[in-house]
């Protein structure tokens, strides 16, 4: 119809405001978390697809509402079967990307698949490894179209053998610094009416804003936290994420904090740049960064892209910077990379054409 673009979202209204709608329509209020449950927990996307509903009610929701408001302009799966990447057209044109991995793809019924999900258009971090930090910042992102990530691609996961598990905010953009609209998204994730997901299964990550931090862990304790560290001291951490920020004793303190408050684990993400920050010495100084803390550090040698500064390390200098953080008793793994083939893996989402063949 014409006029869909000018329809509200299902996915930026409550759950109430649906059922004011309902009853302006003539129908009964339960409706309103039978429509909640199609689309969060089954992934409708249709309004017509909702065989539960009465034909003529359909009919009246789709004028008014619409579910899943973007265009998806293109889709690139790898060879692998692996990841899935989307470019996805908001109503305003802006694009951003959403990913889907799939983790034993071809094996076991359960298998963990995630859909990695962007905050914002562009990002204002500029962390120098980046390439969505290479674009700049272009706007937020509202609650609706973070969750509209979930739901499109969940509905892909969903038409498979296992359906969707996680949800990680690790897409383009710094979600705390887009903290109302995520605290929202968090919520319909969770909510049993909507996504019905545990908490547990969701992770933000953070380049490292305090305040953020220290609302998530009141907020939403249950849910993971993971914040970019990048560098063991904060003359090398500003060099490669220039945004002003907190030092590293505010932030390793934060953190502390955080784990106090939530009993959780946290995770620090660490690029690896060859020559830059993958020194086993600096390996040593981040153990005694993180001493005592209850975390764990992935590491993730530098993914290619257009426009990023830094060269991948070999994987000896990888395997010998893991090494020094376990021998001082630091858990630390190499990341399971998804997607750096087709420009899907982290610090490669761009938002734009690149990458997808058109």
């Amino acid at each position: 119809m014409a006029e869909t673009s000018r329809q509200p979202s299902l996915l930026e209204i409550d759950q109430a405001e649906l059922g004011v709608i309902l009853t302006e329509l003539g129908a009964q209020p339960y409706r309103a978390r039978q429509i909640w449950r199609s689309v969060h927990q089954r992934f409708v996307t249709d309004f017509e697809a909702m065989t539960d509903l009465p034909a003529s009610l359909r009919t009246a929701l789709a004028r008014r509402l619409r579910i899943a408001p973007a265009e998806q302009v293109s889709e690139l799966s790898n060879d692998d079967g692996s990841t899935t990447k989307s470019l996805l057209r908001l109503d305003d044109g802006e694009l951003v990307e959403a990913v889907l991995m799939r983790y034993d793809p071809f094996g076991r019924r359960r298998a963990r698949k995630t859909v990695c999900v962007s905050s914002q258009a562009g990002c204002a971090m500029g962390c120098v490894f980046c390439a969505t930090g290479a674009q700049g910042y272009r706007r937020q992102l509202s609650s609706g179209e973070m969750l509209l990530q979930v739901l499109q691609l969940g509905a892909v996961a969903e038409q498979e053998t296992s359906g969707l598990t996680n949800v990680v905010f690790m897409g383009m953009g710094e979600p705390l610094a887009n903290y109302d609209a995520v605290d929202a998204a968090l919520r319909r994730l969770s909510d049993p009416d909507g996504f019905a997901m545990s908490p547990r299964r969701i992770t933000v990550s953070t380049v490292g804003l305090v305040p953020g931090i220290q609302r998530l862990g009141v907020d939403h304790p249950r849910v993971n936290l993971a914040i970019s560290l990048h560098a063991p001291d904060d003359a090398l951490r500003k060099q490669l994420v220039p945004v002003p920020s907190a030092s590293l004793e505010e932030l390793i303190a934060a953190a502390r904090a955080h784990v106090a408050t939530t009993g959780r684990r946290i995770s620090f993400e660490y690029v690896l740049l060859a020559g830059l920050n993958d020194a086993p010495a600096q390996a040593r100084a981040l153990s005694v960064l993180l001493r005592g803390l209850n975390c764990h550090v992935n590491l993730i040698p530098i993914n290619p892209s257009p426009g990023v500064v830094g060269e991948r390390p070999s994987r000896t200098a990888t395997l010998a910077f893991q090494s020094a953080l376990t021998e001082a008793g630091i858990g630390a793994t190499v990341r399971v990379e998804k997607g750096r083939d087709i420009l899907a893996a982290c610090g490669q989402l761009r938002g734009d054409r690149v990458g997808l063949g058109s």
